[in-house]
């Protein structure tokens, strides 16, 4: 899997697939891991080219923002739109966890 994350600023960005549901959620796990004990400040999931997410893809983010927020750190969702943005939104996940058009990694 090619390496889709990016630092600066205390701020890890992760791209997210076009399809962020089953085998693709599986293997982002690792990388989730990482990021868990990682020492950044935030962490942005970019939802940029994301048409497509799933319960396997809400889990994987919620467990997420779960282990890093207990630590302090804070995790945003960058571009979300469409389907994901709909099912998000229904879950109410946009209360919990906020939703961004720009990400402050400059």
């Amino acid at each position: 899997m090619a390496n889709n994350t990016s630092f600066s600023n205390d701020t890890k960005l992760i791209s997210l697939p076009s399809d962020f549901s089953g085998l693709a959620v599986d293997g982002f796990k690792d990388q989730f891991e990482e990021v868990a004990h990682g020492k950044q400040q935030s962490v942005v999931l970019d939802f940029s080219s994301t048409t497509f997410i799933d319960s396997s893809g809400i889990g994987a983010m919620v467990f997420l923002y779960k282990r890093i927020e207990k630590k302090g750190q804070k995790l945003s969702l960058l571009n979300v739109s469409g389907q994901p943005h709909k099912l998000m939104s229904l879950l109410r996940v946009d209360k919990t966890i906020p939703f961004i058009e720009q990400a402050d990694i400059a």
